[in-house]
């Protein structure tokens, strides 16, 4: 009869990403965990997010050094001004990522704007520490897009283009559609969503 663990890595043998629970095995939860543990340390599979885990890839798994330099590489050559941690899933394991963002924050080269979200930064040449690269709201729009969210002018900004208020709008009010429980914004200044 085959271990636990020959089993774990006959049903990855697709190459796809698996998630624990579609792990049917005939034993308990401890016991899955236990051998998934092992097969990550010796580098058989690798851990791509809370409870899924995919084949490692064939060759030396990458340091989180080089990681971090792939990281800092895709955000100075791309055009977007938000990322998602999922945008640097494939340089390595869950993990792996998540030290590679929290040490490209720490360098300067990207804020976390909210769980999971980043944004590219620069050093500010008056306050000497890291900020975004454009303002907060177009900073939210982007992130709130790239999250499957559609965004509007706020209440505030329709009654000042039609000519309702004199008020100028402060720029920090977007209007979605959808529900959403996320605060997006850095160093104590964060976006209003205001739900239409």
């Amino acid at each position: 009869m085959s271990t636990l663990t020959d089993q774990i890595l006959e049903r990855m043998a697709d190459g796809g990403t698996v998630a624990r629970t579609d792990l049917p095995l005939d034993a308990n939860y401890d016991s899955i965990g236990r051998a998934l543990g092992d097969l990550v340390k010796t580098r058989k599979i690798v851990r791509v997010g809370r409870g899924r885990y995919r084949l490692a890839r064939s060759g030396a798994t990458k340091s989180s050094a080089s990681i971090a330099d792939l990281v800092e590489h895709r955000v100075r050559r791309s055009r977007r001004n938000v990322f998602l941690r999922r945008d640097f899933g494939e340089f390595g394991s869950y993990d792996a990522v998540g030290r590679a963002l929290r040490q490209a924050t720490r360098t300067g080269k990207l804020i976390q704007i909210d769980y999971g979200l980043y944004a590219k930064a620069a050093v500010s040449p008056f306050s000497g520490k890291p900020v975004p690269v454009v303002g907060i709201k177009r900073l939210a729009a982007e992130a709130l897009g790239r999250l499957g969210k559609s965004v509007d002018p706020s209440s505030f900004d329709r009654a000042y283009n039609s000519g309702r208020s004199t008020q100028v709008p402060t720029g920090r009010t977007l209007a979605v559609k959808d529900r959403i429980s996320r605060r997006i914004g850095y160093d104590g200044n964060y976006v209003v969503l205001e739900r239409i």
